[in-house]
């Protein structure tokens, strides 16, 4: 190791060669490397979905969920199953082990499958469909829709585009997107499938002896595709096709259902001469609507959402997407009139990133050469500076080779470590510089300086290294592969930045330092200026002739005698070495003091996004129709909130555009936004704003107006929904506040009902908490048909005839599938509109059975009943999740905490019923799992960290002086966060860890030096030293690594400031952590080090 240094002197071109390929190399890496917003894992989540037609939700539960769950609770790979069975739909979520590696997933959801298959069903029609993409996030979001041409600012209706238009251009797109190089898929939202529907009142369908059954029979007939046969002739084969495919509503309109006697003979009797009218269009109701709007414009929409393969480059991928659309409508294959605009696009989130990342290393820069040039001069500071950007290029082109991708956590650790990297070369120029005044030659004072603390800092750069790499053990599963790249980036940029200051900086130290000519003379700005102030007294001082073994010797700026701060210094050290006692005790209750700051405990913060969304909530009964009539109450108040008035005076919009989707969620759009199932009663509004300054206020807007109203704007609240604008934040799909209650298999549902009301109540009476709800919502009235089983038997009717006689006529039967060139278009037979929203229908309905029509009345009772219309299970437990959001600026968990660990909570758990509990949920509950983790990566680091001290030591009180700084130095880093109002998130808990390496470096440093003075000292008298003398050789230890220390703590300070002034929520944090936790833990370094040091004394 000491012949590294000199070896890269001796060999300069060499040297600087290899670094420019690497530089070369990394730079080519940064081009082509794998883009992408978020870290590339496997979220091992599928959902298993079941539809049953006419069916409520405890016959969901009880003959659908249940069987399900139960087949697949019995494999091992299976962590959680939770499920929601609703009125004729039963969605399940099953999520893995997170030990279960991602080759095995597939796997995992085949065996699922398998076992899913086997389940018996109710219903031979039934089947269970396994969805295991519902992890894949779409990069890019397109709407493809009709716009105004050109003059015009309405849509002429003459000239709308139908639905079945708008399908048919969207997969013109869709075809084309989806061979770009890098896309996975392109999914389709909001398509509006095509029906033909034959229909008649109740009145008319009874008097007639047609049955559906005959119907279904004659369409089939008409409507075939079987083979004609095949003939082999002397010219060849031939294969016969007759004509099936039918023209749909004229040929079943005209279709023959019998034939009566007439003069002639008989004529046949038609569909439409029974008073059944045929019509075709589309599916009613619909099972999603969807809409695309503007401030000026409200259109329907289909969206286009483009998935990306592992490994892909997500900026190529969506211009590459933008080229082909932008293709398509310069070409004519596209009218003028279509749009085809851009909802949400990743690729501008990471390309703003990678530019923020760019800022702070052009800021970074800035800063060593500013602050290094105001106290050393420009010479010392252009070698520190010329550093960074070679540390970062090389690292790049090495990170590649482990697999890491640009994006988030990549980008984080990189910003992080900035601070980190310039420490190995302030010590190199420092130390140069140092040994320059000395006396050594340049060269030789390069080399001796990187040897004689090469030791050092790599032992700090390995123990800081060493805080990160344990969270690849701790972490497991999806929360591995999302924190890899963090930790190999790190440590693969410290590693370069021990290696380039033991190399390249030391080449360009002795090529470009020098010593001052005069020492009463500074050239440095900062202490020329000091000395016109009189502020300094300079003191000539004596060259020492060149040795061959360096020693620590005091520089122009690090000499005590120089000036009033090393004086001060040295002043303040020798009381803190009198007052030993008083100055640990100080430092222990300093510490103590700042735990019980109340700093909130919020794991995943905020972003600062130019989208978010609104969830539009209805009562579980409400229909379709309903939602979408509130949904679009919400887009017009949306509309009519967007114009503001900027800092300039100008008139501007907070709305770019929006996406709504009525009747349940659509893509995955973002990593942390988890889309809702199919669900009548819920519409998604995805809003794009101008500008992500902006989102924040229109939000909390939103929520207020859709709450209260505006009177002046002429905004009512919204009544009889409940309007959720959501903020999106950094960590997984959790409300802010969330407790379960759970019973025990298929539990009391009042019981659970009256926990779960009395939970409301005291998350409601909770200060900062809003929009209180639970996963059941409300009951739903249902019109409950009671067949007498002894007049049913007599009258020749079965309960099975009954059910798919009343599902016909209100939800439709299916009769045929009609072929139209290379679409199928389903054919229904139900009752017309009115009579279908008629609930006196059902008493006049005529049940088909094998005898004839029968009226239900005669058989049956009906009387409407209160029943649940979603019932929530969590591993085979009935469980109710109560729910809220929280205040701008409130803590879900600290809110959490506080409900559950009241009193009025513990007495309601006391009073609960054998077999019932209360449990925490949501954001808490994640929050909870990380910090677990994160505190056994901290554990983790500690042993590593010891064990690597022990070896540079060979000593347990030197080991245990510096490990004691560890947990000393988090009293700045929580002042900093409690004087900032941010959270001790995930952000900021890495932070820590860089805080840790920065205090372990300068620590380590300090020993070290302090070893050499005291052990030169001592051999110089021939005797151990006394403890005044001791205590002496640390002050001037300290003194000597007081502008090193210096320079580290300014420079990563002075980057810092800009990205906690202007960072963002997900940067804030960590940077504020850093410079208050920086700034204490230097008085740390340079005052308790030499304190607890100063125990080590001889005597």
């Amino acid at each position: 190791m000491s012949s590294l240094p000199e070896l890269a002197v001796k060999r300069p071109t060499i040297t600087i060669t290899m670094v420019l390929l690497f530089v070369a190399w990394g730079s080519v890496s940064f081009f082509t490397m794998p883009r992408r917003e978020d870290p590339e894992f496997t979220l091992k989540v599928a959902v298993v979905t079941t539809r049953w037609e006419g069916a409520s939700a405890e016959q969901m539960e009880k003959l659908i969920t249940d069987p399900l769950e139960d087949t697949i609770d019995g494999l091992e790979e299976v962590r959680l199953i939770r499920s929601t069975s609703s009125s004729e739909m039963s969605v399940i979520f099953v999520e893995l082990e997170d030990w279960v590696p991602g080759a095995r997933v597939d796997d995992a959801w085949d065996r699922v499958r398998a076992r899913i298959r086997n389940v018996a069903m109710p219903d031979p029609a039934i089947s269970p469909f396994l969805y295991d993409e519902f992890a894949d996030t779409s990069v890019l979001l397109y709407a493809v829709h009709q716009q105004p041409v050109d003059g015009q600012t309405n849509i002429d209706s003459k000239f709308a585009y139908s639905h079945r238009q708008l399908d048919l251009f969207s997969e013109r797109i869709r075809d084309s997107l989806r061979l770009l190089p890098g896309v996975s898929q392109v999914a389709r939202f909001g398509v509006q499938d095509e029906a033909i529907y034959i229909e008649t009142d109740e009145g008319t369908w009874s008097r007639i002896e047609l049955t559906t059954n005959q119907i279904a029979n004659l369409a089939q007939a008409q409507n075939i595709v079987a083979p004609g046969g095949r003939i082999d002739a002397e010219d060849g084969r031939f294969f016969v096709k007759p004509s099936g495919d039918v023209n749909a509503v004229e040929e079943l309109d005209s279709l023959v259902v019998g034939v009566v006697p007439a003069a002639a003979g008989v004529n046949q009797v038609q569909l439409k001469d029974l008073g059944l009218s045929v019509r075709r269009g589309y599916a009613d109701p619909p099972q999603r609507i969807c809409r695309y709007g503007t401030p000026d414009l409200e259109t329907s929409t289909i969206i286009l959402a483009v998935s990306m393969k592992s490994g892909a480059n997500i900026i190529d991928i969506c211009s590459n997407a933008k080229t082909s659309v932008a293709q398509l409508q310069s070409t004519g294959v596209l009218p003028p009139d279509l749009a085809v605009s851009i909802i949400s696009d990743q690729s501008d989130s990471v390309k703003k990133r990678i530019r923020e990342v760019g800022v702070n290393i052009i800021e970074a820069i800035l800063v060593v050469v500013v602050l290094v040039y105001l106290v050393v001069g420009f010479r010392t500071a252009a070698v520190m500076a010329a550093n960074i950007p070679f540390v970062v290029i090389s690292s790049l082109a090495i990170i590649t080779l482990f697999g890491v991708q640009l994006e988030q956590m990549s980008l984080a650790s990189m910003i992080i470590s900035l601070g980190l990297l310039v420490d190995n070369a302030v010590q190199v120029c420092d130390q140069t510089r140092t040994n320059q005044i000395a006396g050594m030659a340049p060269r030789e004072a390069a080399v001796k300086g990187a040897e004689m603390l090469g030791v050092s800092m790599l032992s700090g750069t390995g123990t800081t290294i060493a805080a990160f790499i344990p969270m690849l053990i701790a972490m497991d599963g999806a929360n591995r592969e999302f924190i890899y790249s963090l930790p190999i980036t790190l440590s693969v940029m410290l590693a370069v930045s021990w290696l380039l200051a033991m190399t390249f900086c030391v080449i360009l130290a002795s090529w470009i330092i020098r010593p001052p000519k005069d020492l009463n003379h500074p050239t440095a700005p900062l202490p020329w200026l000091m000395k016109k102030l009189g502020s300094i007294t300079w003191l000539p001082r004596r060259k020492r002739k060149t040795s061959s073994t360096p020693s620590p010797n005091k520089s122009e700026s690090s000499n005590a005698t120089q000036g009033i701060f090393y004086r001060l210094y040295g002043t303040t050290l020798r009381w803190t070495l009198r007052h030993r006692v008083a100055t640990i005790v100080g430092a222990v209750a300093i510490f103590l003091l700042s735990t019980q700051l109340p700093v909130s405990s919020e794991f995943f913060p905020l972003t600062e996004r130019d989208q978010f969304a609104v969830e539009v909530w209805l009562p579980e009964s409400a229909s379709i129709e309903q939602t979408n009539e509130v949904a679009r109450q919400v887009e017009d108040m949306i509309r009519t909130l967007s114009p503001y008035i900027d800092e300039q005076g100008r008139s501007r919009e907070r709305l770019l555009n929006m996406r709504t989707i009525v009747g349940g969620g659509g893509a995955r759009w973002y990593l942390a936004w988890e889309p809702e199932s199919a669900k009548p009663n819920y519409a998604e509004i995805l809003i794009h704003t101008t500008d992500g300054k902006v989102t924040h206020e229109f939000s909390e807007r939103l929520r207020v107006v859709a709450r209260e109203g505006d009177s002046a704007l002429g905004l009512s609240p919204i009544a009889g929904a409940r309007v959720v604008p959501i903020e999106l934040s950094l960590g997984p799909p959790a409300d802010p506040v969330v407790l379960r209650i759970v019973g025990n298999g298929l539990a009391d549902m009042n019981e659970l009902r009256s926990a779960a009301n009395r939970v409301k109540e005291l998350v409601a009476a909770a200060p900062d908490t809003w929009d209180v709800n639970d996963s059941w919502g409300v009951p739903c009235q249902q019109l409950y048909v009671d067949v007498d089983a002894n007049r049913a038997s007599l009258s020749g009717i079965r309960n099975s005839e009954i059910a798919s006689t009343l599902d016909a006529y209100f939800s439709g039967k299916l009769l045929t599938t009609y072929r139209e060139n290379d679409r199928q278009i389903p054919v229904y037979f139900r009752l017309t509109p009115d009579s279908r929203k008629s609930l006196g229908t059902i008493n006049d309905a005529h049940i088909e059975s094998q005898i004839g029509k029968t009226s239900l009345a005669a058989v049956a009772s009906v009387s409407p009943q209160w029943r649940p219309a979603s019932i929530d299970r969590r591993d085979g437990n009935r469980t109710i999740e109560v729910r809220s959001r929280i205040n701008v600026g409130a803590s879900g968990n600290d809110i959490t905490n506080q409900v559950f660990n009241s009193e009025s909570m513990k007495e309601l758990q006391a009073q609960l019923p054998p077999g019932f509990r209360v449990e925490i949920g949501g954001a808490l509950e994640e929050s909870m799992k990380a910090q677990w983790k994160m505190f056994k990566s901290f554990g983790l680091s500690f042993v590593a960290i010891f064990i690597l001290l022990i070896l540079q030591f060979n000593s347990i009180a030197r080991t245990s002086i510096i490990i004691v700084t560890l947990p000393l130095a988090l009293v700045g880093a929580l002042t900093g966060l409690w004087m900032t109002g941010n959270a001790f998130g995930f952000m900021p808990q890495l932070g820590v860890l860089a805080l840790f390496g920065i205090v372990l470096n300068s620590a380590i440093l300090f020993v070290e030096f302090a070893d050499i003075v005291t052990s030169q000292k001592g051999a110089s008298l021939g005797r151990k030293l006394t403890r005044q003398e001791f205590q002496s050789a640390i002050v001037e230890a300290g003194q000597q690594r007081l502008m090193p220390i210096f320079l580290t703590t300014a420079t990563t300070v002075g980057g810092l400031i800009p990205l906690a002034l202007a960072g963002g929520p997900l940067w804030q944090g960590l940077a504020w952590l850093l410079i208050f936790g920086l700034t204490f833990a230097t008085t740390l370094t340079l005052l308790l080090v030499p304190v607890l040091y100063s125990f080590l004394s001889p005597e």
